[in-house]
């Protein structure tokens, strides 16, 4: 146990310098005081504390939110298996089992050999591999039994050297040139950019289209692809490789329009946020309020809804076109200074986007005088450290600020109005960014003309459970179906060893189910909303005829338990009954009354049990919570009952004498 090391308290300094708020510093140095000792010591707690200018007891309450801060020593080696939907289908409970019993610990214990630590974990976003886990979070997918022992072994001898020791989350870090960065944007700061008045009244007559608007528009390729023509380019993910498929191409077309017509081109796009609700980002933007600055970005990265992984597909093989993405959204609405929130989890990730950061500063595309231009804003790469519940805006927000991730109440705080620092603040999912370079190098007209009337462009999907073949796959957005992208060869080439579909989820854990009836129904926001879902966080979980309903259910329901945040009392203390009923029935002590009950449980959360819901709580998670039990006991209530005792025993009670 130790304070941070003379080299970490140099590396803290850097960090803290790159927040307008030393306290937005606090999850980042947890990591690196994990790194450090492989465990948040009481001491170093009390050293960060010092250093971001608050208490020891506020450095605890945030690092006990988090998940993946450990508070005591463990194994070398934290074997993480994860026990998502995908994964739970696909056999990860039998694989835990036989991992305690392999190890000769329980979930949560060292081996006696002090090597390994084992965990169950919740989605980990690597569903195309399910079953599959993490050590010292790298991924390890595709596990049967036989090859969980084998990796036990190269674990014991040394054999995987590719694993770094517990703590370090990312052996690759984001270096800001002192002579290359545009500095931090205080909250007092009471003004726009110093370039924004020059840009925002530019003629572009040299250009020959008008005063300010866009260059004209480069020809589309043949390809259907926006977001993920370089996944399968092995140098994809650094500047050669983007600069030669036109990399930067869109923000050099930005600079030399105004950032009203780079907004208003976005608006013509009617591109539609990414990841989750749907709302067209366009419009989102224009609700910042005028004359209100500085104005932030923040960057949604924290992908964590179950059977989800498409963000993490982006960021991993092509982080510059999220980069770009980033550079044009500060460009078009005068933002100072942008923070990319990835997920802790999600090592890989942040690896490449630092690399590329670190690229696109040298290289002049991040920064102070971008692209030889006065136009300059940071980009700031902020690792979370394990919260489903950051995935919502506003939670993402205050763990932003170095607090617990729990979210704000809306009125007032809505980002875009009372964000960040109490600043206005755009918050963009990575899909919904990653989209703007090809938005702004080839039309919006073009982007519309990919899609259908409602849902332009194309859409990233992430399909997984029992079909042969799981993947991510960029579709034309609103044409294809269900059955499509379910059954087609393209893309999930049907239900694995030819059995029947039983049911799906359309859009994340969260979602509503459905059954083989919508199999037909178009990937549409209008239609899928119209059915009574969502698309969501775009992930199709595919269960097939040999599914166990209530199980599946409790997967997810269990996964809302323990990510619900505490702050709301109806889904504080609903998603831990409904879990607890649950569990009571697959035990076989099920009451008759039960099923009611969880109904019933249900409608206190979410009265009416609707969709769109009803809110009693400040944020989703709690409804979403209801949506398994309602669509599960609505198509398959005999699954439940079956599950109940046929008797209800009686203890035997002596006879009167």
């Amino acid at each position: 146990m130790a304070r941070l090391s003379d080299e970490n308290v140099k590396l803290a300094g850097e960090i803290i310098g790159r927040y307008p708020v030393a306290r937005s510093a606090l999850i980042p140095l947890l990591h690196v005081a994990q790194a450090q000792d492989g465990y948040v010591s009481d001491e170093a707690m009390e050293h960060i504390a010092e250093l971001v200018g608050t208490t020891p007891s506020e450095v605890l309450s945030t690092c006990s939110f988090y998940e993946m801060f450990k508070r005591s020593p463990g194994g070398a080696y934290r074997v993480n298996i994860c026990r998502g939907i995908s994964c739970h289908l696909n056999g990860a409970d039998e694989l835990i089992a036989h991992a305690a019993e392999s190890l000769g610990t329980p979930v949560g214990g060292t081996t006696s050999d002090g090597r390994i630590t084992l965990e169950a974990v919740e989605c980990v976003a690597a569903c195309t591999e399910a079953p599959c886990l993490q050590v010292n979070y790298r991924y390890v997918g595709g596990v049967a039994t036989e090859d969980f022992d084998r990796l036990v072994g190269e674990l014991r001898n040394g054999g995987r050297p590719d694993v770094p020791p517990h703590g370090t989350v990312a052996t690759v870090r984001q270096q800001i040139p002192a002579d290359r960065a545009a500095g931090v944007s205080l909250p007092s700061a009471g003004g726009p950019p110093v370039w924004w008045e020059r840009h925002r009244t530019a003629n572009d007559a040299t250009e020959g289209n008008g005063a300010g608007s866009l260059p004209e528009v480069a020809p589309a390729g043949a390809s259907g692809m926006i977001v993920t023509s370089r996944r399968d380019l092995t140098d994809g993910h650094t500047l050669e490789g983007y600069l030669r498929t036109g990399g930067y191409e869109g923000l050099r077309r930005a600079l030399a329009a105004t950032p009203a017509a780079v907004h208003a081109e976005v608006r013509a796009a009617s591109l539609l946020g990414r990841g989750g609700a749907g709302f067209p980002a366009g419009v989102k933007w224009g609700f910042c309020p005028p004359d209100v600055w500085p104005r932030y970005l923040v960057v949604n990265g924290d992908e964590s809804e179950p059977g989800t992984y498409k963000d993490r597909l982006l960021m991993e093989s092509d982080p510059h076109q999220l980069i770009e993405g980033c550079l044009i959204a500060c460009y078009a609405l005068g933002l100072s200074q942008c923070f990319l929130y990835v997920r802790g989890e999600m090592a890989l990730a942040a690896e490449r986007i630092a690399a590329a950061l670190n690229e696109a500063y040298d290289a002049g595309y991040v920064g102070s005088d971008i692209s030889g231009s006065d136009f300059g804003v940071d980009i700031v790469l902020h690792s979370g450290a394990g919260a489903y519940i950051v995935g919502e805006e506003t939670a993402l927000i205050e763990s932003l600020e170095g607090n617990r991730g729990m979210p704000r109440l809306k009125p007032p705080y809505f980002p875009a109005a009372v964000g960040l620092y109490g600043k206005p603040t755009i918050v963009n999912n990575v899909e919904t960014l990653a989209n703007l370079p090809w938005i702004i190098t080839h039309g919006a007209a073009a982007f519309v003309g990919r899609g259908a009337e409602k849902s332009a462009g194309t859409r990233v999907f992430a399909v997984s459970g029992h079909v042969r073949r799981p993947g991510v796959f960029e579709v034309p957005f609103g044409t294809t179906t269900f059955r499509e992208i379910i059954c087609d060869e393209r893309y999930g080439a049907g239900i694995r060893d030819g059995r029947d579909l039983k049911a799906f989820i359309p859009g994340g854990a969260s979602a509503p189910w459905f059954t083989e009836e919508h199999l037909d129904l178009p990937l549409d926001k209008a239609a899928v909303d119209a059915a009574g879902s969502m698309l969501g966080s775009g992930a199709i979980v595919v269960m097939d005829s040999t599914c166990d309903i209530p199980r599946a259910c409790h997967n997810l329901v269990r996964f809302f338990a323990r990510e619900s945040c505490g702050k709301c009392t109806p889904c504080r203390e609903g998603t831990s009954w409904l879990e607890v009923i649950l569990e009571r029935l697959l035990s076989g002590r099920g009451r008759p009354g039960d099923l009611d009950l969880l109904t019933d449980v249900c409608d206190n959360i979410s009265p009416g049990l609707s969709w769109p819901p009803r809110m009693t709580t400040i944020c989703p998670l709690g409804p979403s919570a209801a949506s398994p039990i309602v669509s599960a006991l609505r198509d398959f209530r005999a699954e439940f009952e079956a599950y109940l005792p046929r008797r209800i025993p009686v203890a035997a009670a002596p006879l009167a004498s």
